[in-house]
């Protein structure tokens, strides 16, 4: 994955080379194709580079432009070349040799501040205007990129990681918020901020403008306004998702090198690896699939499967151009996959009890040359969606969750609140590590609560089926494709998901909820139906869903004297005031001499999230008293 950076001196003081050399050594995770920097004496850009598509290889950045002097600089990859490069005039003889960053450029020079609508695909790009000393950035609509920014009063710093920004020196103070609501499992944590205090993300679907005494975000596309779209029978509607979605997975595949996807055994990266086999039939196709190494049938329910083998192989053997892999992960233990991640995103995260297995993926994809992975992560609210049957009534809910379920979805809103607020209701996060002391003195229960009357967490969401889609999508808000851009940047290996594709999600968005369920009472109904043909029935009928690491709760025991080692350095440390660790030990007591699919949910949600949490807040602990 490529990565910009860079450093802006409203103080007039020059900008020096040693801290451009910092940041680009501290964003160079693997090593790049091409790595520059530019300097003016108010402003320095950079740019490393992995040349993942044919056309990457003519990149030029960053660049410092005649007649108005401005500095620009950009990553990414842009899908509607076709339509930009007629919109400009570039010659078919000339689009080969064409960057992406040019059609940015020109782009910019066209529609200035609001060429982000006319970019498809995954890019971020920065400008500085020395003749306005005005500072432009902007990021893509959902796709996997990152983009991070410090300001104080002299100085504004911008890189695709954090790392590039701390090497500068920027202080640390960690963002307590953040920290329990990641803890919690609170979606809030999504958006603008991070565990430090002082860094911010720049979401998805916003840009920015920084000037010396301002800095103003705002976002340029709202997926929720997406109208609804009115065919004249459920035909048409799969015939057009099948036509933009099997687009969206084409443009991905533009790539120099190798190109690998991960196959899980279900509709959302089955329906890539197919229609991604289909679209290269010249070519191999490398499938990774991870795959446990203990019995899984105690960690699962009825409507689950642990092992994602024979789903898997299904679909690999309906191509002939596919090449299929097993990742067991027998080399990672849970514990190395905390660590490791750790080490590349500086920020505790969501889904700790994955990352052993993915670091395997990654590994095996970086050990074979695999320049670009594709994924169908964001399937489950787009592609995939299931229509939510039990959520769409009163009955329905009482069938499926029981009469408790059913009250709340009578509940108005503003009387659940005032029940929570209410000494009947009591808060424990039960199914979380953080301490209650901690919890207690944010006042926790009480703002989450209070997050609810804005809208963004508001319990109607969880009742109306496209709302909920939004609060799975997080439009304007997800920090996943970030986490994804940061793993790319890792390993050298650029992961591409065609399933939050801005034409796939808007599209997806627009069909009425009730299309997403087929007469049968089968959900997932559109896709299924487009995928008809293309993948094989075992898969494309299954009405059950994989379980990721479905066997960590084994991986834990076999892991048990390395965890013991680490579990007591964090017991005599700090962290004991933001995690609760006593309760984390009696839950890996628990799994060590039970198991059942309860204790499963609580090895992923209290003891894999509270370790690692404990282990980012020693290891930032160490350097808090860096300044910059």
């Amino acid at each position: 994955m490529s990565g910009i950076f860079g450093l802006i001196h409203f103080d007039d003081e020059p900008v020096e080379q040693h801290s451009l050399a910092a940041m680009r050594a501290a964003l160079t995770m693997s090593p790049p194709d091409r790595s520059e920097i530019l300097l003016t004496r108010q402003a320095g850009f950079g740019q490393i580079i992995h040349f993942s598509t044919p056309e990457s290889q003519y990149e030029a950045l960053p660049q410092q432009f005649e007649g108005n002097n401005q500095l620009f600089t950009a990553a990414g990859r842009i899908d509607n070349r076709g339509e930009l490069c007629d919109r400009f005039d570039i010659s078919v003889n000339e689009r080969a040799t064409t960057p992406d960053s040019t059609l940015i450029w020109l782009a910019w020079q066209t529609w200035g501040e609001d060429c982000p609508d006319h970019l498809l695909g995954d890019w971020s790009f920065a400008v500085w205007n020395p003749q306005e000393r005005r500072l432009f950035l902007a990021r893509d609509h959902h796709g996997n990129t990152s983009l991070y920014y410090y300001r104080d009063r002299r100085r504004f710093a911008f890189a695709s990681n954090r790392q590039a920004l701390l090497a500068l020196g920027v202080p640390r103070r960690l963002n307590e918020l953040y920290l329990a609501q990641v803890l919690t499992s609170w979606p809030a944590y999504h958006g603008e901020r991070t565990v430090d205090l002082d860094i911010y993300r720049l979401p998805p679907a916003h840009a920015l403008t920084a000037e010396a005494e301002s800095c103003r975000t705002w976002r340029y596309w709202r997926l929720e306004d997406t109208p609804q779209l009115h065919l004249p029978n459920f035909e048409a509607y799969v015939a057009g998702f099948l036509e933009i979605y099997e687009e969206a997975v084409r443009c991905r595949l533009r790539s120099l090198q190798p190109i690998g996807v991960t196959l899980s055994g279900g509709l959302d990266s089955g329906s890539v690896t197919a229609l991604a086999a289909k679209n290269l039939p010249n070519q191999t196709l490398h499938a990774f699939t991870s795959v446990p190494r203990f019995n899984t049938d105690k960690t699962i329910g009825d409507r689950r499967f642990g092992d994602e083998t024979t789903f898997a192989q299904h679909t690999a053997r309906a191509y002939d151009n596919i090449e299929h892999h097993l990742i067991p992960a027998e080399h990672i233990t849970p514990l190395d996959g905390l660590k490791q991640v750790l080490a590349i995103r500086q920020e505790p995260g969501h889904a700790g009890g994955n990352y052993y297995w993915m670091i395997a993926l990654f590994q095996k994809a970086q050990e074979m040359g695999i320049g670009t992975l594709l994924t169908g992560q964001g399937g489950n609210a787009t592609i995939s969606w299931t229509g939510a049957p039990v959520r769409t009534s009163f009955s329905k809910t009482v069938q499926s969750s029981g009469w408790k379920q059913g009250i709340k979805w009578l509940m108005p809103s503003p009387l659940q609140r005032a029940y929570k607020l209410s000494p009947f209701y009591q808060t424990s996060w039960q199914n979380s590590a953080i301490h209650p002391k901690f919890a207690a003195r944010l006042d926790l229960a009480r703002q989450r609560i209070a997050a609810e009357s804005d809208g963004w967490d508001a319990p109607y969401r969880w009742r109306d089926p496209f709302q909920l889609r939004l609060s799975i999508i997080l439009p304007g808000r997800s920090i996943i494709g970030g986490i994804w851009a940061e793993m790319s940047h890792a390993f050298g290996v650029v992961i591409r998901d065609p399933t939050l594709d801005k034409r796939v999600m808007a599209y997806t968005l627009s069909i009425p909820n009730r299309y997403f369920v087929g007469q049968d009472g089968l959900d997932r109904h559109l896709i299924r139906e487009a995928m008809a043909g293309l993948l094989p029935d075992p898969v494309r009928l299954n009405p059950k869903r994989g379980l990721q690491a479905a066997d960590i709760v084994y991986r834990l025991r076999e892991s048990a004297d390395e965890i013991e080692n680490n579990f007591g350095e964090l017991e005599s440390s700090d962290v004991v005031d933001y995690i609760d660790l006593s309760k984390m030990r009696s839950c890996y007591d628990n799994l060590c001499q039970n198991m059942n699919i309860s204790l499963f949910a609580q090895a992923v949600t209290i003891f894999m999230r509270g370790l690692d949490t404990g282990l980012f807040l020693k290891h930032f602990d160490r350097v808090a008293e860096t300044t910059f």
